[in-house]
């Protein structure tokens, strides 16, 4: 790789240790891929090190006491705990213990404690074109789409790049690695794409189609941010997507033939409703009417105004979860402070639900390998309901319960009568 001055200079030991390190991880990383160069980045979405990984939070502790320091806006992702309410959540406190920490450890090296799957809700919005480095599927692709940043999956190498502010000019970061791959035709009305977990289908069979490439979406409707996230998410979840193109709807291409860069598609596909209710059906496995006893919104973290709609539904419905329900909506903790400003987590919690921050079902205690670990009954869930399909695919395959796929609306129906509606 060809070095500037000043990368020459980190990696001979002048700026340190850790951060000569760093550029030698990071020199090895790019020469391996046949990176020419370094870019700066400009922002940083941190692996937040979980406590139910063997190992993980000990890392963390030991890399901070070296004394490296992050040289760019660095946010921190998703922990193993609800830090505030471990306890009430089931979490045992070895493990809660354990994770916070992390905390400490994240303030030492200047990592923000925010704890998130989405720091753009947070603020955290690169501009178009610009170099970042991040962990987080949903988080990612929404960079790499929806806003036009530039981005890989980060990996530990997100590390590196945060303290150092470099990254090698390699896979998405190249003009010729951001063009569609795939095209999907939508023939589907508005009826067909009203909710969050509409998108989420939509992208759950697309993603299962593409594997690690391109998709671009000819015809989708206008959508608002947080129908794009739930796309994204599902898209990296039944695939491995990092980047898609819908025009009109993400920030690269104002046509399908922009997406391509004037290539062909590798394939061609239509998309009905017919194929949006089989990624219902496959991620449904309770029976129409059958006991439940979780239901989860918030996979990626529920926004401020996805809380009040939680919060008026049931104040308008009049109504309480089931008491053999566990109901939590999953966000992170600055939009929680907001939403307490606002007496939505009130709301919610006199109604019989959580707010629960920082983590979710996914990465928490709940997951099999975990609580055999810490002597917990498994699994922790007999029937989960949940508006996201990268919620229903994971909590199936690491908590081992059965799943059903439904609008949040329906997901709130089924918390409140105990059953699948």
């Amino acid at each position: 790789m060809k070095l500037t001055d000043s990368e020459k200079r980190m990696l001979s030991g002048e700026h340190g240790r850790v951060v000569a390190q760093a550029m030698d991880y990071l020199v090895q990383f790019g020469d391996a891929f046949g990176a020419e160069r370094f870019v700066e980045v400009i922002y940083a979405h941190y692996p937040a090190e979980m406590s139910i990984y063997r190992g993980n939070v000990e890392d963390a502790v030991e890399y901070a006491a070296t004394g490296a320091r992050v040289r760019v806006p660095t946010t921190s992702s998703t922990l193993a705990c609800d830090l505030d309410q471990w306890e009430q959540l089931g979490c045992p406190k070895k493990l809660a213990d354990l994770q916070a920490q992390v905390v400490a450890a994240h303030r030492r090296m200047g990592v923000l404690g925010t704890y998130t799957c989405t720091p753009q809700w947070l603020g955290f919005v690169p501009p178009k074109g610009a170099y970042i480095i991040a962990v987080e599927s949903s988080a990612i692709i929404y960079f790499n789409s929806v806003l036009g940043a530039r981005t890989n999956r980060g990996g530990v190498f997100t590390r590196y790049s945060a303290v150092t502010g470099r990254y090698p000019l390699m896979g998405y970061l190249l003009d010729e690695n951001r063009r569609g791959t795939h095209l999907f035709k939508l023939q589907l009305g508005p009826e067909d794409l009203r909710h969050e977990a509409d998108y989420s289908a939509l992208g759950f069979h697309v993603g299962a189609l593409v594997g690690s490439e391109a998709p671009v979406f000819d015809r989708l409707p206008p959508s608002t941010p947080t129908q794009l996230l739930a796309l994204g998410a599902a898209l990296a979840t039944s695939g491995s997507v990092t980047l898609f193109h819908a025009p009109g709807c993400t920030a690269e291409a104002d046509t399908v033939e922009q997406a391509f860069g004037g290539a062909r598609p590798k394939e061609t596909h239509v998309v009905t409703r017919t194929e949006l209710r089989a990624a219902y059906d496959r991620l449904t496995t309770i029976p129409d009417g059958g006991p439940i006893d979780f239901v989860t919104l918030g996979c990626p973290h529920y926004t401020l105004e996805q809380l009040r709609g939680v919060a008026d539904w049931f104040r308008a419905a009049e109504a309480r979860v089931h008491p053999d329900v566990r109901f939590w909506v999953c966000t992170n903790r600055m939009t929680k402070q907001a939403a307490r400003w606002e007496g939505l987590v009130e709301r919610i919690e006199a109604a019989g639900g959580r707010v629960v921050c920082d983590s979710c079902p996914v990465e928490s205690h709940m997951r099999t390998s975990t609580c055999k670990e810490h002597g917990l009954k498994t699994p922790q869930v007999a029937a989960m309901v949940t508006d996201s399909c990268k919620m229903a695919r994971y909590v199936g395959d690491l908590i081992g319960c059965r799943t059903a796929l439904r609008s949040r609306d329906e997901c709130l129906q089924a918390a409140v009568r105990g059953r699948l509606a």
